[in-house]
């Protein structure tokens, strides 16, 4: 058996963990200011990203939409009908920082012999709340299924930043794949996936700070952060279905974010959410008591209502495959700090069903008389 010293300098895997927490003690100690929350602002834009806790496994209960591109550029591969996603995010602060931040966010996606292509396009607005300017996001991706149940995908990003006349720029790719079980023991629909997101050019500085120059930011997103994550529905009974996720990633090489979320489906028709955040930088920061940021996060609550809509009559509808148009509509709540809330609403559409009923294949001889 071949062993490792640490005499001989042969010991990859410890020194790979030494190098990494060496990074993250660097990036806790360094004077680069981070604005809490930053590491997530991207998800500002849409409720399912928070109700389905940025899984990059497609969530605790498994959903997948135009939306989707964000949290796993193969997530949508999955899709098989026609999607669209509307939505917005406010932040309101209270007390001696009151003000009002907001996020809106259009999506679509459509799948095709070649795969499924989407785009998204998402604007922020939080001066005052996060004091980080205005922002433009654009992102278009593709994916695809390599088997039946293991789906590849890319995506690419690209934004600008404004912020009192300094500008900064966006432009990164995202990589993600992700493995789906019918079954492991008690768990259905068993969801394993990895992202590399960020990989290219984030936003690194904004300004001016009070002395009129920019100044280095962390986060925001963190460029270069790989994820994984894994979901499964705990129970599938009829007119109940109850899952759970878990996710991990590490912005920047530099930080640690935990999502978790709970999910449960009534009758196919309400979707009752709620979880929880962690991010290992801003609770070793704390943020002072003086403004109530204690890098903790509230858990998120969320509700979801989805209408089916018979288009079967519509002759120019059905014609283009669209029998049925299921529309759901979401809403969730959270306390971020001490006197800031956040609360999005918006829309996710699928124009049509998804195929459930597999081919009629006959085998026999052919004659030929």
């Amino acid at each position: 058996m071949r062993r490792f010293s640490f005499a001989r300098g042969k010991a990859p895997g410890f020194f790979a963990l030494a190098v990494f927490f060496c990074f993250g003690a660097a990036g806790l100690a360094a004077e680069t200011k981070q604005i809490p929350g930053s590491e997530g602002v991207l998800l500002y834009g849409h409720p399912r990203f928070i109700t389905g806790a940025n899984s990059a496994a497609g969530g605790p209960v498994f959903t997948t939409g135009s939306y989707s591109l964000t949290m796993n550029p193969a997530l949508p591969a999955d899709l098989q009908c026609l999607s669209a996603d509307l939505g917005y995010t406010g932040l309101l602060a209270a007390g001696e920082d009151a003000g009002h931040a907001a996020a809106l966010r259009l999506g679509a996606a459509a799948p095709t012999r070649f795969g499924v292509f989407s785009a998204a396009a998402q604007g922020l607005f939080a001066k005052e709340v996060l004091g980080v300017g205005n922002i433009a996001i654009g992102r278009l991706g593709w994916s695809r299924d390599v088997t039946r149940n293991f789906y590849l995908g890319l995506s690419v990003t690209g934004g600008a930043l404004f912020y009192d006349g300094y500008r900064d720029f966006y432009i990164a790719a995202d990589l993600g794949a992700w493995l789906r079980f019918p079954e492991i023991a008690f768990l259905k629909q068993v969801r394993f996936a990895a992202v590399a997101q960020n990989l290219g050019k984030t936003f690194t500085q904004f300004g001016p700070d009070d002395g009129g120059a920019a100044f280095d930011i962390r986060g925001y997103p963190g460029m270069i952060t790989p994820k994984v994550g894994a979901a499964a529905h705990l129970l599938e009974k009829k007119g109940l279905i109850l899952g759970v996720s878990a996710d991990l990633s590490v912005p920047t090489l530099s930080n640690l974010v935990f999502n978790t979320g709970l999910q449960a489906v009534i009758a196919d028709l309400v979707y009752v959410s709620a979880g929880w955040d962690f991010n290992l930088w801003e609770a070793a920061e704390k943020w002072g008591p003086g403004n109530g940021r204690t890098g903790f996060h509230s858990p998120y609550i969320g509700l979801g209502v989805k209408l089916s809509i018979n288009t079967s009559g519509n002759e120019t509808m059905k014609k283009r495959g669209f029998d049925q148009t299921d529309i759901t509509a979401d809403a969730v709540w959270q306390r971020l700090w001490k006197d800031v809330h956040l609360y999005s609403l918006g829309a996710a559409a699928s124009f049509g069903v998804r195929d459930t009923i597999p081919p009629d294949i006959h085998v026999g001889a052919i004659r030929n008389d």
